[in-house]
């Protein structure tokens, strides 16, 4: 177990920091570059400054244009999500501000007349209101507003990333797979381990061998 802590060591610094393992001089990364049809000065902050500039221009300038269409519509979903929340917050916003102003003589709201309206018929009310509160009103443009933020936060998420998407991307356009790198995977445990009594050797051969079981673990093997 203490080779396979030291094997998935090993193996976490080849996936964290592929540099480590397969790091070419400048030279080597520009024939490679070269060889696989790209500029040999494509580089992979290029790609990510590209990419925070214009959504999938990254993706383009690496040549994955299979990811293009999956940016766009990534964006394009969570800014319908944003626009979408936003519109029912504001709804619920200036209903509740209607309500509060039908307290007083001249309703300095009164111009929200049809959302209030709208609110109430969403809600299952009459146009009178008489049936809804103003705490439903305000629950419900809390969870809205709420909903929009989270909405901000999750599609900023994805923008970011595409973006390391594409710097990641354009390091691994020179990762040489080749022939001598294996890894090798296998669950241990549960073999017996043969057991003799030290003390009378010649019991051994007559007496049935005890038996215990090994641990329960995984061997990694890495070649390079």
């Amino acid at each position: 177990m203490r080779r396979a802590g030291i094997a998935l060591g090993v193996l976490g610094l080849v996936l964290l920091g592929g540099a480590v393992v397969h790091a070419q001089p400048d030279s080597v990364r520009a024939a490679l570059l070269e060889e696989r049809g790209f500029s040999p000065d494509h580089s992979p902050r290029g790609a990510l400054w590209r990419a925070a500039a214009v959504p999938g221009w990254g993706q383009f300038y690496n040549r994955q244009f299979y990811k293009v269409p999956l940016v766009y519509a990534g964006l394009a979903g969570g800014g319908y999500v944003i626009y979408e929340m936003n519109r029912r917050y504001l709804l619920f916003r200036h209903a509740n501000l209607y309500a509060i102003g039908r307290s007083r003589e001249n309703n300095p709201y009164e111009k929200f007349r049809s959302d209030y309206d709208q609110a109430i018929a969403r809600l299952g009310g009459e146009s009178t209101g008489g049936n809804v509160s103003g705490r439903q009103l305000r629950r419900l443009r809390d969870k809205y507003r709420r909903w929009r933020d989270l909405s901000i936060v999750g599609t900023g998420l994805f923008y970011v990333l595409t973006i390391l998407d594409a710097y990641v991307s354009a390091h691994l356009l020179t990762f040489d797979v080749g022939e001598d790198l294996a890894l090798d995977l296998r669950p241990t445990g549960g073999e017996p381990l043969l057991a003799y009594d030290s003390a009378a050797p010649e019991a051994n051969a007559e007496s049935p061998i005890s038996l215990s079981p090994n641990g329960i673990g995984v061997r990694v093997r890495l070649r390079f």
